[in-house]
């Protein structure tokens, strides 16, 4: 069976809790992707390399910190993404307490959702590359 999408809270910290924990499978009917010459494809880039992506780290590779809204946004295109809420001391003079949120990919792909996924991730990659080289 294929789940594609948690829908709560008008797609608010959704969790692994709301997957019991495992990871559906995504197929190329459930998930559409978002334009390559897109910050939207930058966020979905980073995170199906794996990695839990802040918005912090998303800002400076992109120089966006718009990232919940593009999460959001892929979400509605049916990307399995679930949010791990932190807590952090920050280095200010008088330290505090500051609450961010780490966005991960959560899902496992078909065969043929995995080869268009690794086309996707080229021309992204390739994007960036000449992006970095006009500098």
């Amino acid at each position: 069976m294929i789940i594609s999408k948690v829908i709560r809270d008008n797609g608010r910290h959704i969790t692994r809790a709301d997957y019991d924990n495992s990871r559906p499978i995504l197929d190329s009917i459930n998930v559409k992707f978002p334009r390559v010459n897109s910050l939207q494809a930058r966020s979905l880039r980073r995170v199906l390399s794996g990695i839990m992506l802040t918005h912090r780290e998303f800002d400076f590779v992109s120089r966006s910190y718009r990232l919940s809204s593009f999460i959001d946004e892929l979400r509605k295109k049916g990307w399995t993404i679930v949010d791990h809420d932190e807590v952090a001391v920050t280095k200010d003079i008088v330290p505090r307490n500051a609450s961010f949120t780490r966005y991960e990919l959560f899902a496992e792909f078909t065969a043929e959702l995995m080869a268009r996924i690794k086309a996707f991730c080229k021309a992204v990659d390739e994007l960036e590359a000449r992006g970095r080289d006009a500098t």
